[in-house]
């Protein structure tokens, strides 16, 4: 009889959690669904706007039945919201899939990953308008790990205008974050010191990964350093002295398509260690900037404009990469942004000696100035690219007619697919795109996800 027992105790506790649709048509609905929800239900958003404020989350999801908020039709389906941060993560086991979320002018946060959010799990989503669409932290000494971040769009229709930081992807500690075939562009920060990232993981975190993401810094607006991926981002740790925390460990970059980051490197390595950048695409931007003492990657096989450029006692090992610019001309963005501002301050300061139209004439020079080191092949050398393929500023990385493909001598064996997820061949082709099975259609990543919600581009 103890033994019957015990056998049904074990059926009832292995049996699957049932999963249940959980339909909700407005706000209070959507608040209460979240409020009690358990492991395998699913919200499922109904076709509306849904103006929402902040919202924390801690109910958990299970392993084998996480809790999923979904859109019936992502399309006819909008939230909006001008909170600081919008989903407040603190639960592990959540996905969040199909929705459109815009942000205000006030908006910092669409996600707010923290603490207990371990496996969350974002994907097929459409992003407009925060300082930092996804940011990750610790909390109460626990940071979320094994985050997956995949097949979303990121981006902001205008410049942020404000002093703190612009991110879309901004991560803070956490191990085995996983981004991967996202859409991400057009993060300027208008305010403070106007650098910004597409993506960064920093903070301390290990083992996370940069895989077949389209980035485009400048898509459709302009302007300041907006640097493309990164590990280590501007860095967390307010230290300078040997013993400072690493930002990232053994992280790996591969097979992204970085474009039009003109100001900044389109890969960036900042106090992180054994980072791999693999198979990467680079164009319009100023290559793969390692910098500070404690820094160490192994770069290999990429395409690029510009160079792998080394700073403050960064090391690396580099190998079998094509670079159409110096290393030592990623400095003359700084420096001639530092040139224009001597000029302003010139300006201001003698306003009654020097015309303003001689101002602008001097500046418009620089600019002209910028403009040709960037295509000319002592500068970044984006010819050389623009030589080779159709359209690169547009990510149509398709080959000009006649044109070989360019190959390298060794394969690193560090990335056994390419951008589209095809197997690569024997031929060995730098970069993100592998060209022995024919063209990859770059700009597929970004319109499928567009299209899903009905966005123009």
């Amino acid at each position: 009889m103890r033994s019957f027992l015990i056998l049904v105790v074990l059926f009832f506790v292995s049996m699957p959690t049932m999963a249940r649709d959980v339909s909700v048509a407005d706000v209070p609905s959507l608040l209460q669904a979240i409020k009690v929800a358990k492991p395998a239900d699913r919200i499922v958003l109904q076709p509306g706007r849904y103006r929402l404020k902040k919202i924390l989350i801690t109910r958990p999801g299970a392993a084998n039945a996480p809790i999923t908020l979904t859109a019936l039709n992502p399309a006819q389906t909008r939230i909006e919201t001008d909170a600081t941060e919008l989903f407040k993560l603190d639960a592990p086991y959540w996905v969040f899939e199909n929705l459109d979320i815009r942000g205000g002018k006030n908006a910092h946060h669409a996600f707010h990953i923290v603490g207990r959010a371990d496996n969350a799990v974002l994907r097929g989503n459409h992003i407009v308008g925060f300082h930092a669409s996804v940011k990750g932290n610790p909390q109460k000494k626990l940071s979320p790990d094994n985050v997956v971040i995949t097949g979303n769009a990121f981006y902001n229709e205008a410049p942020r205008e404000t002093a703190e930081p612009v991110t879309l992807i901004d991560v803070v500690g956490g191990d085995n974050w996983r981004i991967t075939k996202n859409f991400i562009a057009d993060f300027s920060k208008g305010g403070g010191d106007g650098i910004s990232y597409g993506a960064f993981l920093k903070g301390g975190g290990k083992g996370g990964l940069f895989e077949r993401n389209l980035v485009m810094c400048e898509w459709r607006h302009k302007g300041r350093r907006r640097v493309g991926l990164s590990f280590g981002g501007g860095g967390t740790f307010r230290c300078m002295g040997p013993d400072c925390p690493l930002e990232h460990q053994k992280g790996v970059m591969r097979n992204n398509v970085i474009i039009n980051c003109p100001e900044a490197p389109g890969a960036y390595i900042n106090r992180s260690r054994d980072i791999g950048v693999y198979h990467n695409t680079i164009f319009k931007s100023w290559g793969v900037m390692l910098r500070f003492k404690d820094t160490f990657a192994t770069v290999q096989n990429n395409i690029m404009s510009g160079a792998v450029s080394l700073r403050q006692e960064a090391e690396v090992k580099s190998d079998d990469n094509i670079q159409t610019g110096y290393a030592f001309a990623a400095y003359s963005p700084g420096a001639i942004r530092k040139l224009k501002e001597r000029v302003s301050d010139y300006d201001a300061k003698f306003s009654n000696w020097i015309e303003k139209a001689d101002v602008m004439k001097m500046h418009s020079t620089m600019d002209g100035f910028a403009n040709w080191l960037g295509r000319s092949s002592i500068g970044r050398g984006d010819e050389v690219l623009q030589s080779l393929f159709h359209n690169p500023g547009m990510a149509d990385f398709s080959l000009q007619k006649g044109v070989a493909p360019p190959t390298v001598p060794y394969d690193h064996g560090a990335v056994k697919t390419d951008f589209c997820g095809r197997a690569r061949g024997k031929a060995i082709f730098p970069g993100a795109i592998d060209f022995s099975t024919g063209p990859c259609d770059v700009l597929a990543l970004r319109n499928r996800i567009l299209d899903r919600f009905g966005v123009g581009y």
